[in-house]
């Protein structure tokens, strides 16, 4: 028997919920940050694959990824302040002289207690009834999985439309800025429409491709994790700017030259490092026409010629 659509997202979603559940007690003793970066990762992956898949899933009326989105914010927003701390404490510090780094001791201590406050939201958010009783009817389905009438067809013949899901990302304005400072907010919410998307396409097996990938699911995938690192670079490094600013009374550039000086050569080999990427992308799309791949043919026959 070919595998159904239901069956699909049944594995995804057993998965994903089996890892959650063994890192509810790790998250919550809050001693190892990897285990807290895993959690918001495998979160964000049970909620896209909730998203998804939803045509072909007849869940609990609980079982929403709507119904998912508060603990995800708690979990993303405890991971960056520990994203952030980790990046003052451990590598900003060093590089920086010591009298710059008394300066920055409020700062430190006002992420340290807001890392602890978000700890303890998250922690409520984990426990609340709401929360276990998703994961609990979730688990229920799982072992008795009832699927619509497209969830009984044919993974394989499906993909095509699957994948379409994911076209939208192109369209997306953030890929055409020009200026760093433009548009921080928009950036911010590419980055997080191109970690859905990549999320999305390697929920799938190879087959019907992306409408803009042109056949190249591996390279596409990379892509776009690099696309999400880099705009996550720039979104936190604007952050921590942001945070040790506002505890500085004279701010950030009078106070700690420094470091200011650090943060802006990593925020401007980000952004170029992130240009790069998004004409790739752009350039990759344009290749996706016919027109665009005979003049890619035409650019290659005329390399080897040279």
């Amino acid at each position: 028997m070919p595998a159904r659509n239901g069956d699909h997202a049944h594995g995804l979603l057993a998965g994903h919920c089996r890892r959650l559940v063994e890192l509810h007690g790790p998250v919550l003793e809050s001693r190892e940050p990897q285990a807290l970066a895993e959690a918001q990762l495998t979160l964000s992956r049970l909620r896209t694959t909730l998203q998804q898949f939803e045509p072909a899933l007849a869940l609990p009326a609980v079982v929403s990824a709507k119904r998912l989105g508060k603990t995800e914010r708690r979990l993303a927003l405890a991971w960056e302040l520990e994203r952030l701390q980790q990046r003052l404490e451990s590598g900003f510090l060093s590089q920086v002289p010591e009298r710059e780094g008394r300066r920055l001791r409020p700062a430190l201590r006002q992420l340290r207690r807001e890392r602890q406050l978000a700890q303890q939201h998250l922690a409520a958010a984990l426990n609340s009834s709401g929360h276990l009783q998703l994961i609990a009817q979730l688990q229920g389905w799982l072992r008795q999985p009832q699927y619509t009438a497209l969830g009984e067809q044919p993974l394989a013949a499906w993909l095509a439309e699957w994948n379409a899901g994911s076209a939208p990302l192109l369209l997306h304005r953030g890929w055409w800025t020009v200026e760093r400072d433009s548009d921080l907010t928009m950036l911010r919410d590419l980055g997080e429409e191109v970690a859905a998307t990549r999320l999305r396409i390697a929920n799938l097996p190879p087959g019907g491709q992306p409408p803009w990938s042109h056949g190249r699911r591996g390279a596409w995938l990379d892509q776009l994790r690099r696309a999400e690192d880099l705009l996550s670079e720039l979104h936190d490094l604007e952050l921590l700017r942001r945070a040790i600013d506002g505890q500085l009374r004279d701010g950030i550039e009078r106070t700690v030259p420094q470091l200011e000086w650090l943060l802006e050569q990593h925020q401007q080999q980000c952004w170029r490092q992130w240009g790069d990427v998004a004409q790739a992308v752009l350039a990759a799309r344009a290749q996706a026409t016919p027109r665009g791949r005979i003049r890619a043919l035409l650019l290659r026959l005329a390399a080897r010629l040279e």
